[in-house]
């Protein structure tokens, strides 16, 4: 349904794909995610380690910082999938807090801690791999301040920093920050093989606000101008300037993304929009149709490839810009 209002037109979005995966009793979950191959993953703890898993600390100016890991070591469900390609694979003596979950394309599973101290002496190593059967691999670092950790198709690491990643902090801010380029790319073995670098007219991320590895490249959206990025395969960089501020999410198509997020009373808007020359022109607002009772504000919201992944508890829904119409 299309409705119009004076200077814009909104669009309704129904899901393409909407799907109850399975929980069990006395769970949370913890973290979620899209796989290159566009299966939703999802971290499970127990619900009695939750407090560990999202511990925070207050400093001695009242801010609050989250932890760097547990004090006790915990296990994770990692569920991969749905329907029939649907599993599960249990993790053992990890110490991630607010984890971050990837599944590679061959199977394996990452687990990344956000936050993470420097230290001369002793590098807090905050990513872990495991195997398909749950059998820890190898463990590196990925630096502080991530906000987003994609793989793509050949098992590489895209990984995007919030300011606090960019900018230092808890011991990072006494030497080069490993997020200090916003955007990086590790191999599967945790060695950096790349970092973002702006092309000329257009500032470096201060913060990296939304990320979409997909099949053609890598996307993203940026503060503080908000720009959209597109990293080609030989990783290339192209820009293009941008109205719409604060997206967390994006999903592309053929010349159009959708830009999910913004502030305030846009906290939970999409956008429509079409890649010009060098800028991007707004096409229409867009309204994610979900069923009554699913608070959007309380949603995780993931752009993977050409599609939206919305997940509300145990439902997963996939919005995808090519169910919009062409104009």
């Amino acid at each position: 349904m299309t409705t119009s209002r004076p200077g814009r037109t909104r669009i309704e979005l129904h899901p393409s794909r909407a799907e109850k995966l399975p929980k069990s009793a006395g769970s949370t979950i913890a973290s979620v995610s899209v796989s290159y191959t566009g299966e939703p993953v999802r971290f499970v703890i127990d619900s009695t380690t939750s407090d560990q898993v999202f511990a925070r600390t207050l400093t001695s100016g009242r801010a609050s910082f989250a932890r760097t890991r547990t004090e006790h070591q915990y296990s994770a469900l990692v569920t991969v999938g749905a329907d029939s390609n649907y599993r599960e694979i249990w993790l053992p003596d990890l110490t991630a807090t607010f984890p971050i979950v990837e599944s590679f394309p061959d199977g394996d599973i990452l687990v990344v801690a956000p936050r993470c101290r420097y230290s001369e002496s002793q590098q807090q190593l905050n990513a872990k791999v495991f195997t398909r059967d749950g059998a820890a691999k190898r463990e590196f670092l990925l630096g502080d301040g991530i906000e987003h950790v994609q793989a793509d198709n050949a098992g590489n690491i895209w990984v995007g920093y919030c300011d606090e990643g960019v900018y230092g902090n808890f011991g990072w801010e006494m030497t080069t920050a490993l997020g200090v380029t916003g955007l990086s790319c590790f191999n599967a073995l945790g060695e950096k093989v790349w970092d973002y670098q702006p092309p000329e007219g257009f500032e470096s991320i201060a913060d990296c606000y939304a990320l979409n590895v997909s099949a053609r490249g890598v996307w993203i959206c940026y503060y503080d101008d908000f720009p959209i990025a597109f990293i080609d395969g030989s990783r290339n960089v192209r820009c293009w300037r941008n109205d719409s501020v604060g997206a967390k999410a994006i999903a592309v198509g053929d010349q159009r993304i959708l830009l999910y997020g913004g502030y305030a009373d846009d906290r939970t808007s999409c956008r429509l929009l079409q890649l010009e020359q060098s800028k991007t022109e707004q096409v229409s607002e867009v309204f994610l149709a979900l069923p009554r009772g699913i608070d959007l504000n309380k949603c995780s919201v993931i752009g993977r490839e050409n599609s939206l992944h919305v997940f509300s508890n145990d439902d997963w829904f996939v919005f995808s810009i090519d169910s919009l119409p062409k104009t």
